[in-house]
């Protein structure tokens, strides 16, 4: 059962062109995409990354996080000859935020072997707009090879941590781990929010 949870989650991670290419074509669907990836994404890291990094890193994780939310934007008008590049680092850094929370997704599919199928499942369900925001936000400025190849790491991220038990936490520490986690939280929402990809597109 284990194994039909990875390759649901992996399913659902390469659902995300296709569900982009299919509303491209609709702008309703588009637009039902762009709410759907905001409502989605804000919900996984408010609901599921917050309460951790302030359990584990403190008051001081507000700080990291409110330096994630309001850096790039405060780089991108202290620098404007670097604005693009600036743009690209940000999403970079999202990206990667998304890539090693998979590495806590595989742990979370191999508890299925016990009978629990909750958080298996919920696993598999967020994939999809976690699929669906990597593609929503590096298409549009770079073309389909860079979120291509960000869907194949978070697919090799989500079988290293269901074959090995990847625990970044513990080669870390549960206190930088808190902070490190604080300060993408905050990347990933100044992307969702700010749509940085949408005014640099093309």
């Amino acid at each position: 059962m284990a194994l039909s949870f990875l390759l649901c989650t992996l399913f659902a991670l390469a659902c995300g062109p296709l569900l982009y290419a299919a509303a491209q074509r609709r702008p309703r669907a588009l637009a039902f995409l762009d709410g759907f990836v905001l409502v989605s994404i804000t919900g996984l890291v408010v609901v599921e990354v917050l309460p951790e990094t302030f359990k584990h890193g403190g008051l001081w994780s507000l700080a990291f996080l409110l330096g994630g939310l309001l850096g790039p934007t405060l780089l991108e008008r202290a620098f404007r000859r670097v604005q693009r590049e600036a743009h690209i680092v940000t999403l970079a850094l999202a990206t990667a935020g998304l890539i090693l929370h998979t590495l806590a997704d595989g742990p979370i599919l191999a508890l299925s072997q016990g009978g629990d199928w909750a958080l298996p499942l919920a696993v598999v369900l967020h994939s999809i707009p976690v699929g669906m925001a990597v593609w929503w936000l590096l298409a549009p400025s770079f073309g389909p090879w860079p979120p291509a190849l960000a869907l194949l790491a978070l697919g090799a991220g989500t079988v290293a941590g269901y074959r090995y038990g990847v625990s970044l936490s513990e080669m870390l520490g549960e206190q930088a781990w808190a902070w490190f986690q604080s300060v993408v939280a905050g990347t990933i929402l100044h992307v969702i929010f700010g749509r940085p990809h949408l005014h640099h597109a093309g």
